[in-house]
């Protein structure tokens, strides 16, 4: 990943362009001290060339020495942002201290000047300005790269921690299902073992299903129904014509998260009789981008136990998603669920 011209490793004086950089900030410089307040900034009677040389060359200076003030603050133990750019902006002001009155003398002695320190304000004035820029931009580089990874470090905590709710929420699952089903298949064992024996079928069927789907997030709608149909098949070898399902569904695109719809017709079958005075009905039918599943009521006489495992696992997995959260409807004679569809 790059920032412009700042590779993500790299800070401002430590940059591959930072020559064009110098070249830039020098030629800027000269044009606006040139046409602001012209020759008489250093005091000096020198030709537009030689301004500019010493110009360049003053630029030049204080970015190689941030440069090497950077590469020795690398090297110190690790601390804040902020110490690390306090500890260059401190040691930058030092190199500014030392470098000004070397570039007098030089530059005097270059002109043959009466005072090695003609023009001297001007000089440290203008030196402790770039050197100010430089550090402002410095310290905008530095925080903008410090806030692009922690966003990126913030992104990658809530992909991870997504992934491990989902993952507890099809842990779920499995084993409530697995539960249920040996129930059955109990119970089928004693009565009809040619039955038992396509029970066995529909189920491998089922948790081929279960297993394929345990690391996906939705499932294509058409895809959850096939398995629906098998689920059904188990369940009305227990309970025969006392359950009715019936789907009206037009079309079968959008997605759902897997499993959802055996999610809640188990929960319509725990919480409800399902006899033959009192069957089941479940329907299943679709109203633009949503599935609505509902079922009639039939309280048991003796209501099992509920931790809302079912109705909390789906919420949870919309929520997690991103999606509506699935309406439910709870009347006196019905119960049902309205889940979106995805894309």
């Amino acid at each position: 990943m790059e920032m412009g011209l700042f590779k993500q490793n790299q800070v401002m004086f430590s940059i591959n362009w930072r020559y064009l950089y110098v070249f830039l900030l020098g030629s800027y410089s000269f044009l606006n001290i040139k046409f602001t307040e012209g020759d008489s900034v250093l005091s000096l009677p020198i030709s537009d060339l030689i301004f500019y040389a010493i110009i360049f060359l003053i630029v030049f200076v204080i970015w190689e020495g941030n440069h090497i003030l950077q590469i020795l603050n690398q090297k110190l133990p690790t601390g804040k942002v902020s110490h690390k750019l306090l500890r260059h902006s401190f040691g930058s002001i030092i190199l500014i201290a030392l470098i000004t009155p070397i570039f007098s003398v030089v530059i005097n002695h270059f002109l043959a000047s009466e005072s090695y320190f003609t023009g001297f304000n001007q000089i440290i004035g203008f030196t402790f300005r770039i050197n100010l820029f430089l550090q402002c931009i410095n310290a905008i580089i530095v925080y903008n790269k410090e806030l692009s990874t922690a966003r990126i470090e913030a992104e990658k905590l809530k992909k991870e921690t997504t992934e491990a709710q989902f993952e507890a929420l099809r842990k779920q699952i499995n084993p409530h299902f697995l539960f249920n089903s040996f129930n059955v298949l109990s119970s089928v064992i004693e009565t009809d073992q040619n039955l038992a024996v396509q029970f066995v079928e529909q189920l491998s069927k089922v948790y081929r299903y279960l297993l394929r789907t345990q690391e996906l997030k939705t499932i294509p709608l058409e895809e959850e129904l096939d398995f629906i149909e098998s689920y059904i098949f188990l369940l009305k070898i227990r309970f025969g014509d006392n359950l009715h399902f019936e789907r009206n569904l037009p079309e079968l695109n959008g997605e759902i998260p897997p499993s959802t719809l055996q999610l809640l017709i188990e929960n319509a079958i725990k919480h409800n009789e399902v006899s033959k005075r009192k069957p089941l009905n479940i329907s299943l039918e679709r109203e633009n981008d949503f599935l609505i599943i509902r079922n009639n009521k039939n309280p048991k006489n003796k209501p099992e136990q509920s931790e809302m495992v079912g109705l909390s696992n789906i919420k949870n997995r919309y929520r997690l998603l991103g999606v509506q959260i699935p309406e439910i409807n709870n009347t006196d004679s019905e119960f049902s669920v309205k889940l979106s569809l995805m894309e």
